[in-house]
């Protein structure tokens, strides 16, 4: 065994060369172990002792540890190769399990993993998944071809999306019918009391439905907040359940906060929520002699009740046009069936707004970015523009890759151009503003990354790939800070091939 250099003697320049060496190696050993298993499997073949028929009672028996399309493995064969790394039995079940279904069903995440380019632990999660959804034989196979590329490059969450996406492409109606019946697990379960008479309230229930409860206690925390609530926000929300507990409470303060905004001369009018309190409601209502909670009733559009949300929808328009259901993504939600995001939309009176050419996309002069090219921005890019980091909130920096220059000190116009500004979290624009990382953009929607110490990462729609510190990362590096007009001859094709033929290594002139 080659002896490694004692980490505490490493610089840093080495130590980023043994991160990358070590993890290679642990892809290598991982790799190694889940085709063991698998090879496992075939040493203890079950379809010859299937074939001599049942034996005696309690004597071994051929199973089917896997999907559709796997072979049979002798029951007793796992206990002892479970032993040799110190598990259980149904530990090693599972490994040979995901082991064959990733070799028989899923041959290009299979090869990916043994030429050392993907984790074996999200190997098994995306065989898990599709084995899962009861994908046949050749449906597994379609998910493997239109998602194991992206494997590498793209941050897990995303690629978890992408996958469960192209499970419910491979079988719509069957995506739907475990929808609706995933529909019965709903539940509303609550815990036991703190000493402090705080109780917690625990429910799963339809993403749309949650997403309108949520944004209704939001505006109620509002309300109270310009009522003088000076508590946290989430503390304001949790009151807000309280309120909307109580549906006329809940009623009577929208009404009268919807009073005040088209009534302004009105703000005189009582407090729905002040006022002597009684033993039964705790002042949470008035009440007619009869003890029955009553509340004033005015006319008012119902619409204006409601809180104010935007549901961003993203259909292809193949999935828009064709017979055959298709696939929807739903920006909080992740992807889910065509008649699903229906029934989103169904909720309330939506307005369509088609984005087939992004509006907006002039860029502009200013340093703030206008919310038109925000949005277009988010359209174009919904990912981070930062190596490997996953998440597709909106909540995110707009950050110029050339430091912004004012025009007025001889800066060039339109430098907020939604080409090359780049989505990025506060942690990852603060490792580039002051951390020492550098970007540079090669094409609109892709930006080349330095590290601190020299190591290379292109982040383009496809997920980020890891170019190393090399010459040819450098000369990749070089170029792209120049205009294509100005690059040496035949460097732009050679670069072109890190996007379209997802070349990592090249040869630099």
């Amino acid at each position: 065994m080659e002896e490694m250099t004692p980490v505490d003697d490493l610089d840093a320049a080495a130590a980023c060369e043994a991160v990358a060496t070590t993890h290679q190696a642990l892809l290598a050993a991982e790799a190694r172990l889940l085709a063991l298993a698998a090879h496992w499997a075939d040493l203890h073949n079950g379809d010859a002792l299937d074939a001599a028929g049942p034996s005696g009672p309690g004597r071994e028996r051929a199973r089917r540890l896997g999907a559709a399309g796997t072979p049979l493995v002798l029951e007793f064969a796992t206990a002892e190769f479970g032993a040799l790394q110190q598990l259980g039995f149904i530990s090693a079940d599972t490994l040979i399990r995901d082991a064959l279904n990733l070799r028989h069903r899923h041959p290009l995440l299979w090869a990916a993993i043994q030429d050392g380019e993907a984790r074996v632990w999200k190997g098994r999660e995306v065989a898990r998944l599709v084995a899962a959804a009861g994908l046949s034989l050749e449906q597994a196979a379609w998910v493997d071809a239109q998602t194991t590329t992206y494997l590498p490059t793209l941050p897990w969450s995303r690629f978890l999306d992408l996958v469960t996406a192209k499970i419910i492409e491979a079988d719509p109606d069957a995506a739907e019918a475990r929808r609706v019946s995933a529909e019965l697990d709903r539940f509303v379960h609550t815990g036991q009391s703190t000493e402090f008479g705080l109780k917690v309230l625990v429910a799963k229930a339809d993403a749309g439905d949650v997403i309108f409860f949520v944004a209704m206690a939001e505006r109620i925390a509002q309300i109270l907040a310009e009522r003088g609530d000076t508590d946290p926000a989430g503390a304001r929300r949790a009151k807000a359940i309280g309120i909307l507990a109580t549906p006329a409470r809940a009623l009577r303060l929208l009404q009268d906060h919807a009073e005040r905004d088209v009534h302004p001369a009105d703000n005189d009018a009582d407090d729905p929520l002040s006022g002597p309190q009684c033993p039964s409601c705790g002042g949470t209502a008035d009440r007619d002699p009869g003890n029955v909670l009553v509340t004033k009733v005015t006319k008012l559009d119902p619409a204006s009740l409601l809180p104010p949300a935007t549901l961003y929808v993203h259909l292809s328009e193949e999935s828009f046009r064709r017979d055959r259901r298709g696939v929807a993504r739903v920006e909080g939600v992740g992807p889910v069936t065509v008649e699903q995001a229906a029934r989103f939309l169904g909720h309330h009176r939506v307005t369509i707004k088609p984005v087939l050419d992004i509006p907006g996309m002039a860029a502009v002069d200013c340093y703030e970015v206008p919310d038109r090219i925000r949005e277009a921005v988010h359209l174009r890019m919904p990912g981070d523009a930062f190596p490997f980091t996953g998440g597709l909130t909106r909540r995110r920096d707009l950050d110029h890759p050339t430091p912004y220059l004012p025009v007025d000190r001889g800066g060039p116009p339109g430098q907020s151009d939604p080409h090359t500004l780049a989505p990025l979290n506060r942690r990852g624009h603060r490792l580039k503003t002051h951390g020492r990382w550098r970007v540079r953009v090669p094409r609109p929607g892709s930006y080349l990354w330095r590290s601190p110490h020299g190591w290379h990462f292109l982040v383009d729609p496809d997920g980020t790939k890891a170019l190393g510190g090399g010459p040819a990362a450098q000369a990749f590096w070089k170029t792209s800070g120049q205009p294509a007009s100005h690059r040496p001859p035949g460097t732009a094709s050679r670069v072109e091939r890190f996007f379209d033929g997802r070349i990592i290594e090249f040869q630099a002139a």
